[in-house]
């Protein structure tokens, strides 16, 4: 299933959440602790503590969209500890994530002096 989120602004909240919440309880999350508007055109992302559930959530309009992906292998998602860590994503990004890519590691800029 494909969702078009283009025009949407994506969400990462950091550290785990309770994969049991939904929808109703996740907004207040979204309201009181990320401090953002739930009813806007943004889509939110949640990882439970094992980092192998990743739930998203969205109101379309008149109602709540739930989208939850578990991995199956072995692996775990990479995901943000901290606030300093989380950010607003870009679609690119929101794929790599779910491909498994790391979207938060920067590698630190290095300027030689000399050419070897």
């Amino acid at each position: 299933m494909q969702f078009d989120l283009s025009g949407y602004s994506l969400y990462i909240r950091p550290g785990a959440t309770d994969m049991r919440k939904g929808s109703p309880s996740l907004s207040i999350i979204i309201q009181r602790q990320m401090r953002l508007d739930p009813f806007g055109k943004s889509a939110f992302f949640f990882c439970g503590s094992g980092r192998r559930t990743l739930k998203a959530v969205l109101w379309d309009g008149n109602g709540w969209l739930e989208v939850i992906k578990r991995l199956e292998c072995s692996e775990t998602f990479k995901w943000p500890s901290t606030r300093e860590e989380s950010m607003m994503i870009t679609p690119e990004q929101l794929k790599g994530l779910l491909d498994g890519n790391d979207v938060w590691r920067r590698f630190p800029v290095f300027r030689p002096e000399l050419a070897v």
